[in-house]
């Protein structure tokens, strides 16, 4: 390393002088994963990054009582206000060339090409046909995706491929997005279709309803909407997928421990409560209700968020695509009435929530608007499974201190039997 870039490094006295703790302190944190450690020329003394120093100590300010915080090491998406990267790449000069989902899917897993032959085997596409007329009509929609996962796992004889090379090579799992989407939908779709294309018949919960067509330009919209949902660094379903990867399962049970943190409300369920705030808003009108819940104390879905505090650029990348997709519709006027209302009153800015919630009720995906993200974010799960397996097998063992129950004067004495 040069003497000019070891200059604006720090020592370890000035490291953990920076972060108020002792050096061995610091030196757990290196042995921890949360700060990476450089050598100086003579061979000896222990360097550090500024900015990294500079990240961990904010980190630890933000830490909440209770919260647990760690920190894993990633080249797959850089988080920032100004927009995230998707490995290097801006997702905002993705999404304004015109890339598919399945375009940056591929970037995002580093494959050799960025056109992807993502169309189903003959077998699969038939099998899961027969199942899809099968379920229950009114059955869930993340229950269909756990079905559409398990179904794809009967027809991937590679999928305890276990190895970093193999994991990534396993097969028909990158055919997991095409899968869930085709057991929602309602037609079969023409071979090769494009996975938002495919997808979109499957999401709609009445057609006939207005601003339910698909035009190219609505299409796109959802399209965006799974590029910007791809990753978005260790939420709690990818953080849970890391783990699983960890212990080497195979890809399909690593994508339905995904799915599973996917129903929380606060988490993959998030857009459905905004669906919810602008039905109320079509019944009531918008000063009504957002008044009453700000008279009420409560929050109001699809602002506010714990990575971005001056704004989430997501948000305005997916509502410059819905307005394309429904220009002349008056109740995007309504989405725009509510999001300027809240935001003069409230300290928090509109998440990409607030815009995944105003495409599902513009479209009427309904409550299938958890199966876009979902089906979107499962792209980043896979890049994250590939990532770990290249990580040292079960590295993720919390320690549980354990602490003694209260006394409960109420609580059956079972000593004397």
């Amino acid at each position: 390393m040069p003497d000019t870039a070891q200059s604006k490094l720090l020592s370890a006295s000035e490291a953990a002088a920076r972060l108020g703790v002792k050096r061995a302190t610091l030196y757990a944190y290196v042995s921890r994963g949360l700060l990476d450690r450089s050598v100086a020329l003579d061979g000896r003394t222990s360097l550090f990054d500024p900015g990294q120093v500079d990240a961990l100590r904010t980190s630890s300010r933000r830490t909440t009582r209770g919260e647990l915080a760690t920190v894993i090491t990633s080249s797959i998406t850089k988080l920032d206000e100004s927009g995230h990267l998707y490995r290097d790449q801006p997702v905002s000069s993705l999404i304004e060339r015109g890339l598919s989902f399945e375009q940056v899917a591929d970037l995002i897993w580093q494959r050799d090409h960025l056109v992807s032959n993502w169309t189903l085997p003959e077998s699969l596409r038939s099998n899961l046909l027969k199942v899809r007329a099968d379920l229950p009509h009114m059955m869930p929609t993340l229950e269909r995706l756990r079905v559409a996962t398990s179904v794809a796992s009967t027809h991937d004889e590679l999928r305890s491929a276990l190895s970093s090379a193999g994991f990534a090579q396993a097969g028909r799992w990158i055919m997991l997005a095409q899968s869930m989407s085709l057991l929602l939908g309602r037609q079969r779709m023409a071979s090769g279709a494009g996975v938002a294309q495919s997808f979109w018949p499957g999401l709609i919960q009445e057609s006939r309803r207005p601003g339910a067509a698909a035009t190219a330009d609505r299409v796109r919209s959802l399209e965006v909407a799974m590029i910007l949902l791809a990753d978005h660094g260790l939420a709690a379903s990818t953080f849970g997928v890391r783990i699983a990867a960890s212990v080497r399962a195979d890809p399909y049970s690593i994508v339905a421990t995904g799915l599973g943190s996917m129903g929380g409300a606060l988490h993959g369920s998030a857009a459905l409560a905004v669906v919810r705030l602008f039905e109320r808003v079509a019944e009531s009108g918008p000063s009504a209700v957002v008044g009453e819940r700000l008279a009420n104390g409560e929050r109001i879905p699809g602002f506010g968020h714990t990575v971005y505090r001056k704004a989430d650029p997501r948000h305005a990348l997916l509502m410059d695509a819905i307005a394309d997709g429904w220009p002349e519709d008056s109740r995007l006027d309504t989405v725009l009435r509510v999001t300027g209302m809240v935001m003069d009153r409230v300290e928090q800015p509109p998440n990409i929530d607030l815009a995944l919630g105003a495409l599902a009720w513009l479209a009427h995906f309904d409550q299938r608007v958890i199966a876009v993200f979902s089906v979107a974010r499962t792209a980043g799960w896979i890049a994250h499974a590939v990532e770990e397996m290249a990580e040292r097998p079960v590295r993720f063992r919390a320690t549980a201190r354990y602490v003694p129950n209260h006394p409960d004067p109420n609580r059956l004495d079972l000593s004397s039997t």
